[in-house]
């Protein structure tokens, strides 16, 4: 067994599979996660890796084992990671010919990671018919998660916890992970749908149109309208507006912290403020949950902290009636149904059905994917109060020096705590080791891309300037912008960038959306055509480019770039 790159790691069972990346998950949770956390997302991925296997009546053909081992999604070097491999596996169970590019639409490494057919066609043949009730049937699916997901985030919200025991709040833990398990089944089943169904798209294409330009597949899955990721964005816009048409609100308002901005939403000086009040507490009843790496419990969500809400209230009041996303995302729907339209006129009336029948899913589950990360990323937002809440007791008795320790407790110790089969004496120690380790690990990440297991942790530094000024990624979005750049690393904070400017970041993800609005376009370090990047930069009809690495230490703010969204090309002037 190779030596862990970090003591909270899962061990990879290289002989099964040996691909994994940071890819992807990396955006939804970047750098690195502590030890309570990757226990609890260990926990639920075998339950939801084993209920997929389970429902699509492969589970002896997929290996699947309890933690610590990593099963489809697990954390190396701390950092949350991918199996490819077990993706391949998974996938190969109901292909029935061919080779499956699904993948790709979500990660960089090409032909290396196509999954091969089933070797048994009938038993595929079984599994892709369940498995495609569950595509056609995710609206359905969505609605049923999304009342779960809200119910027991409410619940989170409200609970009184202080007539709880210890084992009881343990007992809260574990019930959540496991509807974490069946929220996450859900995200599973639409994220491989909708990788399909794309890259089958662009199949479907050329065989109409043989020499259609690469643009028209990000295009046929632009401006799908009221996509979940893009809704926090355009509601906050909402709340610039408000305060745009009140000229004294919007001047207060632009002039103050965000600190005095919330001392008058709490006791409103006057009508104005109350209208602001009102649409604001609105907002966070919605949209309070998210945050930056918002599906990890240990961080503040909106609701506590709101200074980078405020900061893009602010951005928007700054910004032209031309930036409105919802004018914007209905300009991308025509222009996107216009497209539909010219492809379908050339399609024999014999396959009409079928083309209609494939794009309609491929938007759809598009769409869709969007709204089931929610649902989970809100259910794991469930986890917080209770955690906090056994921290906070734990450091009153002194087994932990701080409240905020309980989440570099690994899961078996706080229930054996919790339990009282432990006196919890060792745990300082074991806590201190832990937070000094995780400090170290922030200075690396994994490798690039596509890697092997085992595999060493890279060091982060300052990049080297590229060899010309035009730099080569991933076409995530159409359209070409020219601005100033401005480089952003977290949201967990008050946030500036400037109308017209271009952002760039390491990764986005849905708290990101709300500098979308007042950006030309978007350059991030990682993802594929259906990372949640690409998907709320074609819902805004802005240019975007992904794949350019070290963009963020490359590219300094304030330095012109074009961005190419048509042929995944940056340029610094």
């Amino acid at each position: 067994m190779p030596t862990k790159l970090c003591s909270w790691d899962c061990e990879p069972d290289e002989a099964v599979y040996s691909l994994y990346t940071i890819g992807n998950v990396n955006e939804v949770l970047p750098g690195i996660t502590t030890p309570l956390y990757v226990d609890l997302a260990s926990w639920w991925d075998y339950y939801w890796t084993t209920g997929i296997a389970e429902n699509l009546g492969v589970r002896d053909l997929i290996t699947i084992k309890p933690p610590p081992f990593f099963n489809q999604l697990g954390f190396l070097g701390g950092r949350w990671t991918i199996s490819i491999s077990f993706n391949m596996a998974c996938t190969a169970t109901w292909t029935v010919e061919g080779s499956n590019a699904m993948l790709s639409s979500f990660f960089e490494g090409g032909d290396s990671i196509t999954a091969e057919a089933s070797g048994d066609k009938a038993r595929a043949t079984a599994a892709r018919a369940i498995i495609s009730e569950h595509w056609r049937g995710m609206e359905a699916l969505r609605a049923t998660g999304d009342a779960e997901s809200r119910e027991r985030y409410a619940s989170s919200k409200t609970r009184r916890l202080d007539g709880l025991t210890d084992a009881e709040i343990a007992g809260l833990i574990d019930d959540n992970t496991r509807a974490m398990g069946r929220l996450f089944e859900t995200h599973y089943y639409v994220s491989v749908g909708g990788g399909e169904y794309a890259a089958g798209l662009g199949t479907l294409l050329g065989t109409h149109w043989p020499d259609y330009p690469a643009e028209w597949v990000t295009l046929l899955t632009s401006a799908l309208r009221n996509v979940e990721s893009a809704r926090p964005g355009k509601a906050i816009w909402d709340l610039s507006r408000l305060i745009a048409a009140r000229p004294s609100l919007a001047a207060e308002v632009s002039g103050a912290s965000a600190d005095e901005v919330m001392a008058r939403l709490a006791v409103p000086p006057n009508e104005d403020w109350a209208a602001f009040a009102s649409a604001y507490r609105a907002f966070i009843a919605e949209f309070g949950w998210r945050g930056y790496r918002e599906s990890d419990p240990a961080t503040p969500t909106w609701d506590e902290n709101p200074h980078f809400v405020v900061s893009a209230i602010k951005v928007d009041l700054a910004a032209p009636a031309s930036a409105d996303p919802h004018a914007r995302e209905e300009h991308a729907a025509v222009a996107r149904e216009a497209l539909e339209a010219k492809i379908l006129a050339k399609v024999p009336a014999d396959a009409q059905s079928a083309v209609r029948d494939h794009l309609h899913l491929t938007q759809v589950l598009a769409r869709e994917r969007e709204a089931v990360k929610a649902n989970w990323a809100r259910c794991s937002r469930a986890y917080r109060p209770l955690a906090r809440e056994l921290g906070r007791r734990w450091a009153a008795r002194g087994i932990l020096a701080a409240a905020a320790d309980i989440w570099f407790v690994r899961l078996a110790e706080l229930q054996a705590v919790a339990a009282g089969q432990d006196d919890g004496v060792a745990l300082k120690a074991a806590v201190a080791g832990r937070r000094e380790e995780f400090t170290r690990l922030e200075g690396f990440t994994m490798p690039d891309g596509v890697f092997t297991w085992p595999a060493e942790l890279v060091a982060l530094g300052g990049a080297v300037a590229p060899a010309t000024p035009v730099m080569h990624g991933l076409a995530i979005s159409s359209g070409i912008a020219r601005g100033r750049a401005r480089v952003i690393l977290t949201v967990n904070d008050e946030t500036d960038i400037e109308p017209g400017e271009v952002l760039v970041a390491p990764v986005t993800d849905a708290p990101w959306t709300p500098l979308f609005i007042a950006a030309a376009a978007v350059i991030v370090e990682m993802g594929g055509v259906l990372s949640h990047s690409a998907t709320v930069a074609r819902e805004f009809g802005i240019p975007g480019v992904s794949g350019i690495k070290d963009a963020t230490r490359i590219i300094k703010t304030g330095q012109e770039v074009t961005v190419d969204g048509n042929t995944g090309t940056v340029t610094i002037h």
